[in-house]
């Protein structure tokens, strides 16, 4: 019985080295930049709805001013936190100095592609600042990340709000009654509409604005 104790014990720490060096504590590898999962073998995503919003600074973005992104919710471990478009899905910008207990990631081939953790320590309120490409950047973007609570508890696909390239972007005044805004150069009402509700309500189905990636990827590209 004791050998037998004792090889289950050798199996059982076996098992938790290898779990442990696929689990990244210091921070997700350049593989998951593109499906934005965390190699924690045999842990699969929550399917409950996630307890984390993602917050944006401005409704718009511009060349050279920086957009500042938060993880709202409880205390979290673990992120890998991108600025995305419609298409292609790739990661976009540039993410400034991380804060404390984070750090940058390449992807895509961009060194301050991503943010991801350093470490598993406790992480809240903290602020990412991100700034938009130079050239060659879409009409809209939004932020996409993978929040862990835990080894074993963790959210992918926690998206924020969609923001506006600043010429195109028109919103609605506070005060303003019984309209959202007026559609955007080169853009169909109903798009502009749809990204209107975006920065009203976050959650509206994403899969609505299917129709409309061509459109997006034929308008012009910023700052060029």
């Amino acid at each position: 019985m004791a050998c037998w104790n004792r090889l289950l014990g050798s199996v059982l720490t076996f098992w938790t080295i290898l779990g442990s060096n696929h689990a990244f504590p210091d921070g997700a590898p350049e593989s998951a930049c593109n499906n934005m999962l965390p190699v924690h073998i045999g842990v699969q995503p929550q399917t409950v709805p996630s307890p984390y919003e993602l917050s944006v600074s401005t409704p718009s973005f511009q060349n050279g001013q920086p957009v500042n992104v938060q993880i709202l919710g409880a205390a979290y471990r673990g992120l890998l936190l991108e600025a995305r478009s419609f298409h292609p899905a790739a990661a976009l910008g540039f993410w400034q100095t991380p804060p404390n207990n984070t750090r940058l990631l390449q992807c895509s081939g961009n060194l301050q592609g991503a943010i991801t953790h350093s470490n598993t320590n406790l992480k809240m309120n903290q602020i990412y600042s991100w700034l938009p490409p130079p050239l060659h950047c879409p009409p809209v973007v939004y932020f996409v990340a993978t929040v862990a609570q835990s080894h074993d508890v963790y959210w992918t696909q926690v998206k924020s709000k969609v923001i506006w390239r600043s010429e195109y972007h028109q919103i609605p005044s506070p005060k303003a009654t019984g309209s959202f805004c007026m559609p955007a150069p080169g853009i169909p009402a109903r798009l502009t509409l749809f990204l209107s509700l975006q920065i009203l309500k976050p959650h509206v189905e994403w899969k609505h604005l299917g129709d409309n990636f061509p459109l997006l990827r034929k308008l012009p590209a910023c700052y060029s």
